[in-house]
């Protein structure tokens, strides 16, 4: 029984993950071409995604209030966490000098792990909401829908921009990989 949790749990994560990476991807500026987007920019990119993901599975509307309330978690716990900071300035604060901040990135990843740390849990139970409200038919079709996209999570090899994934902008990963 606690493994069949388990699994439809991380089967779980892994679908919303693969279905609103975009979403997240967004909100940290990688889709946008002149830098981090705005709130207004973001908030109409997820409504696209959102109306996309609910005609591809055809929601009802507990169902798509359900994959908001999910979108939204996601895009928060990918927002920089102060106002005005810039994720991208400090990865490039980490290479700036003669040597690379290894303490600067350390408290870069502690407090990545912190945020994920708070905010997993709700994401973990929006996603397990979403993903048990869809019917059979549906949950299958996001199944298909994560195998159809290498996977989740983007790593070892899976999902788009592992090795055997796709690069930035769709482009495929080198051959032999």
């Amino acid at each position: 029984m606690k493994t069949n949790w388990l699994k439809r749990t991380l089967v779980g994560v892994a679908v919303s993950t693969a279905l609103l990476g975009t979403v997240a991807a967004y909100s940290q500026g990688a889709g946008f071409h002149h830098g981090p987007p705005t709130a207004e920019q973001m908030a109409q990119h997820e409504a696209m995604m959102l109306a996309h993901i609910g005609k591809k599975l055809n929601l009802d509307a507990t169902q798509a209030a359900k994959l908001k309330v999910l979108a939204d978690l996601f895009v928060a716990q990918h927002t920089p966490q102060a106002a005005g900071t810039d994720p991208h300035a400090a990865a490039k604060a980490l290479i700036a000098g003669n040597t690379f901040d290894r303490a600067g990135a350390q408290q870069l990843l502690n407090q990545h792990v912190a945020k994920m740390q708070t905010n997993g849990p709700a994401i973990i139970n929006a996603t397990g909401d979403f993903f048990d409200s869809l019917n059979a038919t549906q949950q299958q079709q996001v199944r298909d829908l994560a195998a159809h996209h290498h996977g989740f999570f983007g790593l070892g090899g899976m999902g788009h921009g592992g090795p055997r994934g796709h690069g930035p902008h769709g482009a495929s990963a080198p051959a032999g990989n």
